[in-house]
């Protein structure tokens, strides 16, 4: 199925964006901030990359898919990047110092995302130039075999995230550590008041 007619595939594209905004919008005021108190970030990380390949392995199973069950997937990714992961993103980065927060953001954001899409899409170029056009279920085998990698780097970096209790621990380190040398200021500044 598709959609030869530009004004009718706008309005569909209209309606289609629409609607992720919508449920994104939902999931992430409605449902995250309430299941999060109970869940360790760790698990959605491992979650995202799981539904990925379950979809995009039935998605695999149709020689011809439809115009529905490949916005489907789509769709299922763009609600859990925009509602999941840029939340999951920032909550890696709490607990660190202000130096590695500010490293690891301009990495990730430059390197990760920028090289990622535009790397993806020179090998997409390069492909389809040495082999010839894919058909929609070899698209889908590509897509399928790069949410794999996705799931088995998800579980292996999903372990080095904090936990809720790490997390805090640190977090009242710093705490602690900054409350000290404010009171030794403090002690400091008294201390120059007498000698005067």
């Amino acid at each position: 199925e598709s959609l030869p007619d530009d004004t009718i595939r706008a309005g569909w594209m209209g309606k289609f964006f629409a609607s992720i905004n919508v449920v994104a919008m939902c999931l992430q005021f409605g449902v995250i901030p309430r299941i999060m108190p109970h869940l360790e970030p760790r698990y959605l990380w491992r979650f995202m990359p799981m539904t990925m390949v379950t979809a995009l392995s039935y998605l695999c199973l149709n020689e011809n898919p439809t115009l529905y069950l490949i916005s489907g997937c789509f769709m299922l990714f763009k609600v859990m990047e925009f509602s999941i992961r840029r939340m999951l993103d920032e909550m890696v980065y709490v607990p660190l110092d202000f130096e590695s927060r500010f490293l690891g953001k301009e990495i990730i954001s430059v390197f990760g995302y920028r090289f990622g899409k535009s790397g993806m899409s020179l090998a997409l170029s390069g492909l389809t130039s040495m082999f010839g056009d894919f058909g929609l279920q070899q698209l889908s085998f590509l897509t399928g075999g790069a949410a794999g990698v996705w799931l088995l780097a998800a579980f292996n970096v999903s372990n080095l995230v904090f936990t809720r209790a790490e997390a805090e621990i640190m977090y009242q380190s710093k705490r602690g550590g900054g409350s000290k040398s404010s009171t030794s200021r403090e002690r400091r500044r008294r201390e120059r008041r007498v000698r005067k």
